[in-house]
């Protein structure tokens, strides 16, 4: 271990301590958690001069650095752990030279933070090995408990018999000793410390093999036949579910005994989900590398029909669901159905090219962590907040005359990023004149809360920035376009 290299590193681990203290200890987090990550990925690069040698380190590190723009923007947890895993694997990737398999990546950050949860207390050791050798004895901290103690005790006395001492005592700030010995503070710097650490001297050593796979046995339940059957089972039945959303879902046909349509959107949407992942696993069981036995021409042809049908059933609840937003509004949840079978519908696709073409299961998990990982990255730059508030407040009932009423206390819940969807309602719902006068509290109270947090330097974003920029134009009612964006 170098001195030089060493005391570098420390010094900057404590500077880093320092300017985190100083940028989020009790304080709202804004701008300054891209400034702060955009400070780390410098210090990293600038320190590893072998971090970007590859092309997919420079892919990952300007991936990296446009979500720090995403940070300034307006600050969020999925963000920065993605920021977080981009960094990580920057340092993989200077170990490894290249990732081949999205598994070895899982063990490897595995790794680094069960060995960078410890790469702290090994240096220390380390560290202090190193000085008892040059120092040759064993250094005794109670010889300083005396000194100390009389040392403080003789000013006490002083600061009592002396009157200008007194006062110069009296001038220091204790509140601010105080606060700088409070237990979350020195847990802030401790916890801070360890990760900066962690990524400074990152010792962890990549695996190069996976547990090996235990082959299932299958053939106590299946054999070719069974195979082709449960295949022409499954896909009549499904063949009867699509077959009644073509007819009831996308022709939009009368439904029988006086169902409603918002109940048969509503009742198959998350079901229809969890049928394409049983589907998907059921799949990759009889259809992997260990069991090519089973994979006869005719099973394959059924294998491919039924997971189309699988992938048109998911389009059918995405229909499903779409319709139901259109009814009953827009929420985080039914955002985050819609993405997780998106991902799901890809995930089919990607089984359905890897038994064509005869790829292996490493492909096809490589193919679903991509998929994976890139729309989480563009989830990071969409301002899910002003989307919903805007499509909330243009299919209300208050402005649409139908459908269901404004749903005000989640609008709050969004926070300021609905201020322009309130104040577009308060100018055009004409339905209601009651909602409309809580609308209008409503963004008096998210504008003092705007105002209270751009106050605070570490609390600005330029979402935020935008925002005070329209409260200052001209209030007017202007329709919004047929998409609901506002920025």
């Amino acid at each position: 271990m170098s001195k030089a290299g060493i005391a570098v590193k420390v010094g900057l681990c404590v500077l880093l301590v320092a300017i985190a203290d100083g940028l989020f200890y009790k304080q709202p987090v804004g701008w300054t958690a891209g400034l702060y990550a955009g400070l780390l990925l410098a210090v990293l690069i600038g320190l590893n001069k072998h971090l970007l040698q590859s092309t997919a380190s420079k892919l990952i590190a300007f991936s990296s650095a446009t979500l720090i723009g995403s940070l300034i923007e307006a600050p969020h947890s999925l963000t920065v752990g993605l920021f977080s895993l981009g960094i990580i694997t920057l340092l993989i990737l200077q170990k490894r030279k290249r990732l081949s398999c999205a598994l070895f990546w899982l063990k490897d950050v595995s790794g680094f933070f069960t060995q960078g949860a410890n790469q702290w207390h090994k240096d220390i050791h380390k560290i202090s090995r190193a000085r008892k050798r040059k120092a040759g004895h064993k250094i005794q901290f109670s010889y300083a408990v005396i000194p100390v103690c009389l040392t403080l005790t003789f000013g006490f006395l002083f600061a009592e018999a002396n009157p200008i001492i007194a006062q110069v005592l009296a001038g220091i700030d204790w509140d601010l000793l105080l606060r700088l010995l409070s237990v979350w503070r020195w847990l802030l710097w401790f916890v801070t410390a360890v990760i900066i650490w962690a990524l400074l001297r990152p010792r962890f050593m990549p695996s190069n093999t996976l547990a090996a796979s235990t082959r299932l046995d299958l053939d106590r339940w299946f054999n070719q036949q069974t195979i082709v059957l449960s295949l022409l089972l499954f896909n009549g039945i499904f063949a009867l579910q699509n077959g009644l959303d073509i007819v009831f879902l996308w022709s939009g046909e009368t439904l029988p005994n006086g169902l409603s349509y918002a109940s048969y959107t509503h009742a198959g949407a998350y079901p229809l989900f969890v049928t394409s992942i049983i589907t998907a696993i059921y799949v990759l069981i009889t259809f992997n590398e260990q069991q090519p036995h089973y994979q006869t021409t005719t099973a394959k042809k059924l294998v491919f029909v039924w997971l189309g049908q699988n992938i048109f059933l998911l389009m059918s609840a995405i229909n499903r669901l779409l319709h139901y937003i259109e009814v009953y509004s827009l929420t985080y949840l039914r955002i985050a159905a819609l993405i997780g079978m998106v991902l799901t519908a890809i995930g089919l696709m990607l089984i359905f090219t890897r038994i064509y073409l005869n790829r292996s299961n490493g492909w096809l998990i490589n193919g679903n962590a991509l998929a994976i990982a890139a729309i989480l990255y563009i989830v990071c730059f969409i301002n899910f907040d002003s989307l919903i508030a805007n499509y909330n407040v243009r299919h209300s009932l208050e402005v649409t005359g139908q459908g269901n009423s404004i749903d005000l206390p989640y609008l709050r819940s969004l926070g300021s990023e609905s201020l322009f969807a309130l104040r577009w309602f308060q100018a055009n719902a004409k339905y209601s004149p009651s909602q409309t006068t809580q609308a209008g509290m409503l963004i008096a109270e998210l504008e003092n809360e705007l105002a209270n947090n751009t106050s605070n330097w570490r609390a600005w974003t330029w979402r935020q920035q935008r925002q005070l920029v329209i409260k200052s134009e001209p209030k007017q009612a202007v329709p919004m376009g047929d998409s609901g964006w506002q920025y």
